[in-house]
């Protein structure tokens, strides 16, 4: 155990290293995970919603009336259902997305960096607007503020992925790549 005390040193002079070179990719790879794991929590709750009405909340129910009302035999369940499978269809899209450009910015892929700075400034956006709406309603929205939040992790990856750090890992992983033969 003698040399114990250098290897302890050495894994942390190693680990600094790491972080200083894919520590901003990481962190957006951290964020944009967590958001694309509540997001995708979201879609199947709605998907299972829509399955089996009598899992949506009473305040949605009343809301879904109150976009189109009812029409023909299907009730209040009925298109509560389909505003749920909507939603979790939509959103489940937006998953998807998201998934596909966090293993790609995983795997420091150009394509992918230039999508997540796109998709997620877009979903940043509208998260703001969506919920700067929630809190000028009179009550304001209750989770108007985890909308906010939401689109602040939003724009951290947008940052994060714009910041010069990760322009330079980019640039080097696609230096150790071997050229691909068309």
């Amino acid at each position: 155990m003698a040399g114990s005390p250098d290897l302890g040193r050495r894994y942390t002079q190693d680990m600094i290293s790491w972080l200083r070179a894919h520590g901003t990719i990481a962190s957006a790879v951290l964020i944009a995970s967590g958001l694309t794991l509540a997001f995708g929590y979201v879609a199947v709750d709605s998907l299972l919603g829509a399955v089996d009405p009598s899992r949506l909340d009473s305040d949605f129910t009343r809301s879904a009336l109150g976009m189109g009302g009812v029409r023909g035999t299907q009730g209040i369940g009925g298109a509560a259902s389909n505003a749920s499978a909507i939603i979790g269809v939509a959103i489940g899209a937006v998953v998807l997305l998201s998934l596909i450009i966090v293993v790609g910015l995983a795997f420091r892929r150009d394509w992918a960096r230039e999508a997540g700075v796109v998709i997620y400034g877009l979903l940043g956006l509208m998260s703001f607007a969506v919920s700067l709406g929630g809190l000028s309603a009179d009550p304001p929205a209750p989770s108007a503020w985890v909308g906010m939040l939401t689109g602040l992790a939003n724009v951290a990856v947008v940052v994060l992925l714009l910041v010069p750090p990760t322009s330079r890992d980019f640039r080097n992983s696609g230096r150790r790549r071997p050229a691909q033969v068309a």
